[in-house]
Parts: C-alpha cells; structure tokens; sequence
C-alpha cells in the first residue's frame, strides 16, 4: 500500500444499543412485540479519513466511543448508520482480546495464527514473538498466570508479527514499563516509514504529540475536535484539566492572521513602525475574561525593533501587550517554546527571575517584557504558547501554539552535521595515545 492511498474512510458513522431493563424485554424486541427499553447512542455521526503511512491519535475519556470506534473499523461490530471502507489488512490490537487464559504463550501465539489463517508462517513468526515480546522462559507458562504488563508484550508482538497494512492499538501503552512503551512506539513508526497505518487510541497525550500526525477527540460519542495532532491534544488536555471544551475547526471559522500589524492609534503599539503579532482567537484555551492580551513581538533589545527570527546567544526579548477588562491582579507571566513534536524546549515564567505581582483598572493597557539570552537550540520552527496566572498559579489567558518562530545557526561544517535538541556550537576532541 503506497502512502497518500486511502486506507480507512469512516462517513457518518452511528451506533446504537438498546439498553433492556429486564431479559424478558430483550427477548420481547426480538420477537417484534413491544418491549422497555432505553436508546443509547455509542457514536453519533463520526467521520474520518486515514490516508495509508499516516499515524492517528484517537483521545477521550472513559465511555467516548473509542473502542466502539475501533472495533467498527476493525469489522468486529456493524454501525447502526453510515458506512466505513478500509483497504489492506487490518490488526486489531486491544488488552484483554482474543488470548486463551488457561493456554501458554506459545499455544497462544499459534491459535491467533489459526484464526487468521496464517498457520503456514507460525514458524517464521514464534521467535519474533519471542525476542520482541522479552517474556524469556514465561513464554511457556499459562497466559492466566501473566502480569496486565505482560499480556500487553505478548499481544503487541503477536499483532505486528502478522505484518498488517493497518494496525490499531488500543490503550497498548497503558501497561508494562516505559521502555516498552517506548519500544512499541519505535516499532509504531517503522510501520508507518512502510508506508503502513497506524491507529492509535491512548490516554497519553505526549505520545499522540511525539508521535502522531493527526489526530481524533471524541467526548460522549461525538467529534470535538479533528486535525494536527499537537493541536487536538492540546484541546484535549484543557479540556480534562479545565473544563474547557473548543473545536479548532468549527466550520466557516476562519483563524485570525498572525502578520497582522497595530495600528498607531491603538494602544497595543507606541511607535509607528512596530510591528505586533495579534494572537489567534481559535487558539486561545484558557480566559476568565478579566484580561485580554491585545498583541505580542519578539525584540532586539537594544533598539526595540521587531525582529523574525533569532539567532543562538544572541540577547533578545519579548514583549506581550495586555488590557485590564475590569479591575484585576496577575501574579506571573510565562511562555513556553515547542518543537516540531510538541516538546517543550523552553519554558520561562516572570516568577523564576522575581517578577512581582501586578494590578490594574479596567481599560488599563501594559506590557510585560522578557529579556533572555537565545539557547542553542537545533535549527528550525518553534511554536509559542504564553499566558498569565493568579497569584495562586491559577491561568488567567493562555493561547497554545499560537506562532513559529525561526531559530537560525550560523553555518559551519560542524553544526550543518550535528542532530539532536541542541547545536553545540564550540566543541574540541582530544586522543591520548597510550604507548
């Protein structure tokens, strides 16, 4: 399957159960005759499309619909309405599924096979089973005398063993220590590198930021959010942290463009050729709309200018324009830079270098500046995310990942061949000969 191929399209998909209050009901209704009972409504028109080499987030708390989702994708259960077509083969991978408890690993690892009608490769696959899973010697004991950690070892290697064009876990890294997690993950985007599918539904919003492309929020069966993965955890996030629920992709929603420029007549600016960043409103998460933060630029210290782009070591600044909407006190601002990925590569807050506490009136306009020296971070686009918190740390504003800016190195044969987080821009290496 070749990437950028149409692996799973979900249209309009909805499941329902009734929900019998008695087993005379149930039997009742399926004779036709007329029966109690309550509807419940699992998935309520969820579409998707996942196109062949791409990685999806699937998030949501307890009872979203994730499950029913992947199993409707998966063939194992009908939707009530809509329709879901997928290509190539397709390994679901779920804790607690399709294991015989009272059967080895061995004679687990072959009965999957059978009911795959995969028999004639058990023999090229058992060892891979084996190694990857890292079960040693329990690979022959009873799958009922297995830890939840190991249960998930064996599964996860017994699944991608198969070599399927799609592969969809659910909540595999729940379980079992943080360097299988981190193995699953590696062998998650090897699969993806073949150009293969990968699914996966997790509670960790970390790894859908490292690691996904896109991903899905579904919250009591519906779609809250769709879209770049970092964004959709975010909302996610807010949301089980705060309350806050936010679809960043509304239609007919059109995001505010963040080259916008101040006019002189308005406060945000005091210099005629100043150029300020208006925040975007679809990316701002948090507000109890006592202040409103108007406008913000990266600066050259010395003459204030607004500046692009930064280099490493350099002394810079940023300064964030703010309104008072009524009367209010901030304890601390703070910002933060993330990468490509979603990790934070730094985070500053006024409180770490003895800013104070601030008050003001309604309509009061100020502006909080940071003044830093640029660290060596590796070449490329860092988003921002900034805001300001009571004296309690609670958040008062707070916009996600609402610009880039470029960090640039000056050229050289050491630093064009260095990877990592950071550039290291002054380096010497010594050999002793010891004769």
């Amino acid at each position: 399957m070749k990437s950028k191929e149409l692996s799973i399209r979900v249209d309009g998909v909805t499941k329902d159960y009734r929900i019998y209050s008695t087993a005379v009901d149930r039997f009742r209704d399926a004779l036709g005759l007329r029966a109690n009972f309550k509807e419940f409504s699992a998935l309520s028109d969820v579409s998707l499309k996942v196109n062949a080499g791409e990685f999806w987030g699937i998030l949501g708390k307890n009872g979203s619909g994730k499950s029913t989702l992947l199993k409707i994708i998966a063939g194992q259960l009908q939707a009530t309405k809509g329709s879901v077509i997928c290509h190539g083969r397709i390994a679901l991978l779920q804790l607690g599924l399709g294991f015989d408890p009272e059967l080895t690993g061995l004679q687990n690892i072959k009965q999957s096979r059978l009911l795959q009608y995969l028999t004639d490769d058990y023999e090229q696959i058992v060892d891979f089973v084996t190694d990857f899973s890292e079960l040693g010697d329990f690979i022959n004991y009873p799958v009922k005398t297995y830890s939840s950690g190991m249960y998930s070892r064996l599964a996860f290697a017994t699944a991608i063993a198969g070599h399927p064009d799609v592969l969809i876990a659910d909540e595999v890294l729940a379980v079992g220590d943080m360097n299988f997690s981190q193995k699953c993950l590696a062998k998650m985007r090897e699969f993806k590198d073949q150009g293969k599918t990968v699914v996966l539904v997790t509670h960790d919003i970390g790894a859908v930021k490292n690691f996904c492309d896109h991903a899905i929020w579904l919250n009591e069966g519906k779609v809250i959010s769709s879209g770049h993965a970092t964004l959709v955890a975010e909302d996610f996030r807010n949301f089980m942290l705060y309350g806050v629920v936010r679809s960043l992709n509304d239609e007919g929603t059109e995001p505010r463009s963040t080259d916008a420029t101040v006019s002189t007549t308005d406060e945000v600016a005091s210099e005629s050729d100043v150029t300020w960043i208006v925040p975007n409103e679809n990316r701002r998460t948090i507000s109890n709309e006592k202040v409103a933060i108007r406008g913000y630029r990266y600066i050259d210290p010395i003459d204030r200018k607004a500046i692009a782009s930064l280099r490493p070591n350099d002394r810079n600044g940023l300064e964030i324009s703010f309104c008072f909407l009524e009367g209010a006190e901030i304890g601390s601002f703070g910002f933060t830079w993330h990468d490509r990925s979603g990790n934070i590569a730094v985070h500053l807050n006024s409180e770490f270098f003895g800013g104070g506490a601030v008050c003001g009136i309604a309509g009061q306009v100020m502006t909080a500046r940071f003044l830093f020296d640029v660290p060596p971070l590796a070449d490329g686009d860092y988003s921002i995310s900034f805001g300001c918190s009571n004296r309690s740390g609670e958040l008062i504003e707070k916009y996600d990942y609402d610009s880039t800016i470029q960090i640039l190195h000056p050229r050289s044969p050491a630093t064009d061949r260095q990877g990592g987080y950071v550039i290291i821009s002054g380096a010497k290496f010594e050999l002793d000969c010891n004769v």
